[in-house]
């Protein structure tokens, strides 16, 4: 498997693979690039930040470019079509690298989607990583719920200095009223309907399963400058994310 990044994840991907005897060959900003004059078809994992996505792109080979499969979280698509990408195969993970250097600690099924998407989610059950290859709509659900694991959790730990599991313990009816109020922003933005009830469910569930992982506020335009947008595109008043911004010492849009 090639992945490109040498940062957190892309190297916790390459030794949680070497441990397991399978080679992983990765690529960073400026060795490794060469691996991708071989023919299309394989696939290929982009495990950089959200705004390195346009430089990697470009620097991707053309006949190559629709064998990537952006593992990014947020709510990326109108990016991705921005950069030319047809049907573009893309990751959800659910496993947690605390800093560069740490093992993965796995929390729940990582979701695949696209060309690539099963060939994938059958390496990551190879390498001991659970997942599963779903249809474009699942995976517009699962985009969200992930979504908002990181905006409400990015918001509680970075507020009250906690980590994830004690967000849960401690400020679960705050959870809840933040979920319900996002929930509304995305119903009327993307049309995705679905019970703040299931996915505060959902986004326990997850945490439970890190509970020492210590989120944050990052990637500004596709987390919580998603959200702030949208609430203000549509007309939707969305107090309460306001008001943990500003606990949280976040000042849009400089994130």
């Amino acid at each position: 498997m090639i992945v490109i990044g040498a940062g957190r994840i892309g190297g916790a991907l390459q030794r949680h693979a070497a441990q397991r005897g399978v080679e992983v060959r990765l690529l960073d900003r400026q060795r490794g690039w060469d691996a991708l004059r071989e023919p299309a078809g394989s696939p290929v994992l982009v495990a950089v930040r959200n705004g390195d996505l346009r430089a990697v792109v470009e620097k991707t080979p053309e006949h190559r470019r629709d064998d990537l499969l952006f593992l990014q979280n947020g709510m990326i698509r109108p990016l991705l079509a921005g950069l030319g990408l047809r049907t573009p195969s893309r990751g959800l993970l659910y496993i947690a690298v605390a800093k560069r250097g740490d093992p993965i600690s796995v929390g729940q099924t990582t979701w695949f989607s696209g060309p690539h998407g099963e060939a994938v989610a059958d390496w990551f059950n190879a390498v001991e990583l659970p997942a599963e290859s779903v249809d474009a709509a699942r995976f517009a659900y699962v985009e969200l719920e992930k979504t908002l694991w990181l905006v409400c959790f990015g918001l509680l730990c970075q507020a009250h200095g906690i980590t994830v599991g004690e967000a849960v313990d401690a400020h679960h009816a705050t959870l809840e009223a933040l979920v319900e109020e996002l929930a509304m922003v995305a119903r009327v933005a993307s049309g995705i309907d679905v019970s703040p009830e299931h996915l505060v469910a959902q986004l326990v569930a997850y945490s439970r399963t890190i509970p020492d992982f210590r989120a944050g506020v990052k990637a500004w335009p596709w987390r919580d400058g998603w959200f702030v947008e949208a609430a203000r595109r549509h007309g939707v008043r969305a107090e309460l994310h306001q008001r943990l911004l500003g606990q949280a010492g976040v000042s849009a849009p400089e994130v």
